[in-house]
């Protein structure tokens, strides 16, 4: 958390709405004032800053801070170790082949300290260029934009005490699936579908958690021997579940059980 001179305003922005949230100066994440709007996109950013302004805002803040949700990006975890440019470059090359030609914004921010591991995320310019215009005609500055992916990790992170284990995001059209290996993201996968479908849930997070590694083969540094064959799935497996409400829960599948519970203090 970096401290703030002055006010300025965070945004959230859904596949189905956006919230907006005015900060002021200092440490404290506290808003000062909140409101939301519904629709998506464009439309939903300059709703939900023109419901702010009838929630005794006065005047706006001219910096804003963009989260955006995991349906308006593509995500790819990316190892590298070189220059950060180094790592982008191979971030924007991997889209490229991805999506084909065409304009778009890459973001790539750092996932954890003691290995080089990278999310990196695409956006399309057009979307960018959509939103950052709906903000300048109500005199607001885009200062920074951030996959809400991103913004969740950290903050989610200090609350997974296992090493090993799948966390699942759920957002409003489907769900993000995250495999955790020593602690770290080796695995990462969106699954669209309706998450207020239990069964559906249910199957998408058994399908990912009991594929090996994911969709991918461990990496050498989490081999437990030195074989060069990845280390079976295990018997039971640890699933952490943030739903709507953004409290983290806690499961655990033994074979065909499975014990829950949300997270403590």
């Amino acid at each position: 958390m970096s401290l703030r001179w002055r006010s300025e305003l965070l945004l959230e922005l859904r596949m189905r709405g956006c919230q907006a949230q005015l900060l002021g100066p200092g440490w404290t994440q506290q808003s000062q004032a909140s409101a939301s709007a519904g629709g998506s996109g464009s439309s939903a950013l300059s709703a939900a800053l023109a419901a702010l302004r009838l929630a005794d805002v006065d005047t706006l803040p001219s910096i804003a801070h963009l989260r955006v949700a995991d349906e308006y990006v593509l995500h790819r975890l990316i190892d590298g170790d070189g220059p950060r440019s180094a790592v982008l470059e191979q971030a924007r090359a991997h889209f490229d082949q991805a999506l084909g030609p065409g304009e778009r914004h890459v973001m790539l921010l750092p996932l954890g300290r003691r290995r080089h591991r990278w999310l990196a995320s695409a956006v399309n310019a057009s979307d960018l260029a959509a939103w950052t215009d709906a903000l300048q005609q109500a005199g607001v500055h885009l200062e920074d934009m951030q996959p809400m992916l991103f913004d969740e990790w950290q903050r989610l992170r200090g609350q997974i005490r296992d090493e090993d284990a799948v966390l699942a995001l759920l957002r409003e059209e489907g769900a993000t699936l995250i495999r955790l290996i020593d602690g770290l993201p080796v695995d990462l996968l969106w699954e669209r579908f309706d998450p207020g479908d239990a069964t559906t849930l249910d199957r998408r997070l058994r399908a990912f958690a009991r594929t090996p590694q994911g969709r991918s083969l461990r990496p050498a540094w989490a081999q437990t021997d030195h074989s060069g064959i990845p280390a079976p799935t295990e018997a039971s497996q640890v699933i952490y579940l943030l739903p709507e409400s953004r409290t983290l829960c806690r499961y655990v599948w033994d074979n065909d059980a499975a014990r829950t519970g949300p997270l403590g203090p």
